[in-house]
């Protein structure tokens, strides 16, 4: 009886081309995680949105008053009128008042920065948690800021130029952009998180999570 022998080649892989491959490389620089950038941003974004919230409700108070105490007119007035030759009455400021309030100025502003207040506040606590969807929320309050704010402030500086003049009329003007330039700073940093990948890395709930990055000539170089 002729013995029959079968050779059987079981050949085990212990491990894929890809496993072979460290997790968090990529063309051989380790990526770690960073937790304390985004924490830190998350600290900067909260008082931020404080003071935004502080701004709409000082807007709103303006567009719910009919009339400005004459205290405080003067007290607004005193320091421009000393700057300049041609001297503001406060019937003018009252007029101005009353002129940014019916152009909706003051209220448009005041519900947009407090929208983006909140969103931005919102954003942050959840940035600071190490959560993907701080920053998306916050560079969306920062958006909707940045577009209320602007439009908002140009109201108020058109009802201006129609009734003040001197230090008053250019401090108006430089509020459009200034409100701009914050709104813009704001949403920068809210999504530097999502740009820099360390970061990226930290936050929970994100592709990094599920997703291995695989050095290509390292792939190749294993599969020959």
């Amino acid at each position: 009886m002729t013995e029959k022998q079968f050779d059987f080649s079981i050949i085990m892989e212990d491990e894929s081309p890809s496993s072979s491959v460290p997790k968090d490389v990529w063309g051989g620089i380790p990526i770690k995680e960073d937790k304390k950038g985004p924490k830190t941003i998350a600290m900067i974004l909260f008082f931020g949105a404080i003071l935004i919230l502080f701004q709409s409700y000082q807007d709103f108070l303006l567009h719910s008053a009919e009339d400005i105490s004459d205290e405080e007119v003067e007290t607004l007035l005193e320091t421009p009128n000393s700057q300049s030759d041609v001297q503001i009455s406060e019937e003018q400021y009252q007029q101005f008042h009353d002129d940014a309030r019916d152009s909706n100025g003051f209220i448009i502003r005041a519900i947009g920065l407090g929208i983006a207040g909140f969103l931005v506040l919102v954003g942050s606590i959840n940035t600071f948690r190490l959560k993907q969807t701080g920053p998306v929320i916050s560079t969306t309050g920062a958006t909707i800021g940045l577009i209320s704010g602007v439009y908002g402030s140009q109201l108020i500086r058109l009802a201006s130029d129609a009734n003040l003049s001197g230090a008053l009329l250019l401090t108006y003007e430089i509020f459009v952009y200034l409100c701009g330039v914050c709104m813009f700073v704001c949403g920068a940093f809210a999504a530097l998180p999502m740009i820099n990948a360390r970061a990226r890395k930290a936050m929970k709930g994100n592709f990094w999570e599920n997703v291995e990055l695989i050095n290509p000539n390292e792939v190749n170089e294993s599969e020959e």
